[in-house]
């Protein structure tokens, strides 16, 4: 009963976290768009919480989520686990520890070569490190959470990933500060993103729900970071653009 109440509490957060902001999206970013309509000339805010939008982060998050009550997610974990450690047990690197910053690192790298973007160089150093800031927040609380619930201390992991989390934190960046401008070059951070997940595992870091869960808490921070961040920004604009 004790880890049962505690999984609770651990959906409760997450929950908390994510599906309530999704759930007042459309009100509250509808009432942003509309009492910015004559700032069109310099941009709009983005509707981050659309249902096709969180169906896929939310639905990784809520995969590793469930593991405690579901005992098939328990042992895809375990048989993946099993596999790397018989197929690959001398497989070591460090590349996932460098290559999950190149996500957002990438973004300094067009802003220096003026590639156009959504948001201006200084925009980028706040959101990075806002969405650093809320990844990290939450990914702590779900370890402190996760860590007295014994289905998720099967082995020496952390639930969830965090190189995860800021791989994919930083591919959602790039994903949206391109997709207006570049569409096919926003997925890029993915690929990078991807291959920090797959590593993990194969350095016996991770299981496969902790990565994937860190997928999602990364994807929804950084929507998150950039649903606050656009409503600052353009409520602002609309003062000024009243003034006389």
């Amino acid at each position: 009963m004790r880890q049962f109440a505690r999984f609770l509490i651990f959906l409760t957060f997450v929950f908390y976290s994510s599906g309530p902001i999704a759930a007042q999206d459309s009100l509250a970013v509808d009432t942003v768009v509309k009492t910015t309509r004559p700032l069109e000339s310099t941009g709009k805010p983005g509707r981050y919480f659309k249902p096709k939008a969180v169906i896929l982060p939310a639905t990784l998050l809520l995969y590793g989520c469930l593991k405690p009550v579901i005992p098939a997610i328990q042992h895809l974990d375990e048989q993946i686990w099993d596999d790397v450690q018989k197929n690959h047990p001398d497989f070591r690197t460090h590349a996932d520890d460098y290559l999950m910053w190149a996500p957002s690192a990438s973004l300094y790298i067009m802003d220096a070569f003026k590639v156009k973007t959504k948001n201006r160089f200084y925009e980028h150093l706040i959101i990075d490190a806002s969405s650093i800031a809320v990844t990290g927040v939450i990914g702590f609380v779900m370890r402190k959470i996760s860590g007295g619930i014994e289905e998720y201390n099967t082995h020496d992991t952390w639930f969830p990933s965090g190189h995860a989390a800021n791989a994919f934190r930083g591919a959602e960046i790039v994903f949206q500060e391109l997709k207006d401008s570049h569409p096919w070059l926003s997925y890029s951070g993915y690929l990078f993103a991807t291959t920090v997940g797959v590593l993990r595992i194969y350095n016996k870091a991770h299981l496969l729900s902790e990565v994937l869960a860190g997928a999602g808490l990364g994807i929804l921070s950084t929507k998150l970071t950039y649903f606050v961040f656009d409503k600052i920004k353009y409520s602002k604009k609309r003062t000024e653009n009243y003034k006389f």
